[in-house]
């Protein structure tokens, strides 16, 4: 019974949306919430970062288990959402610049994007030295 009230549910937030659910959030959707002219308050937009960053620290992890992180934090410490959400506004600030067309490049690239790439810029990883990419594909050693 409680299925069948799940999918309910979830077929009405489809009828309403006219689209698939999603999880993620469009940047034009967190400026708006940034700015205070969203439903929600704009503090909404550092809880949702946070969250975003708990899913891309997650996804890091697994990168750097397999051996090629996205980002590369001191070891004694994560990223916090007070490096996030600087790194990532700055990001925001150069696009409104750089893109053609901001208000569809808005609407189409999500938070979570952006996010691992201020990430990435905010914390780089060091390049493979030679000898230990050779080492790492199994060719030497």
């Amino acid at each position: 019974m409680r299925s069948l009230a799940i999918a309910f549910g979830i077929g009405v937030a489809v009828a309403f949306h006219g689209a698939a659910a999603r999880a993620d959030m469009a940047i034009a959707d967190y400026l708006v919430i940034a700015r205070g002219e969203g439903a929600v308050r704009p503090d909404f937009a550092i809880v949702y970062l946070a969250g975003t960053l708990d899913g891309l620290e997650a996804a890091n992890a697994a990168a750097r288990a397999r051996g090629r992180a996205y980002y590369c934090p001191p070891e004694e410490r994560a990223a916090t959402v007070l490096e996030l959400k600087p790194a990532l506004d700055r990001l925001l600030a150069q696009a409104v610049e750089q893109q053609r067309d901001f208000e569809r490049y808005a609407r189409i690239v999500s938070v979570g994007t952006v996010s691992l790439t201020a990430l990435a810029r905010l914390f780089p990883c060091p390049e493979p030295s030679a000898s230990s990419a050779v080492q790492g594909n199994g060719s030497g050693g």
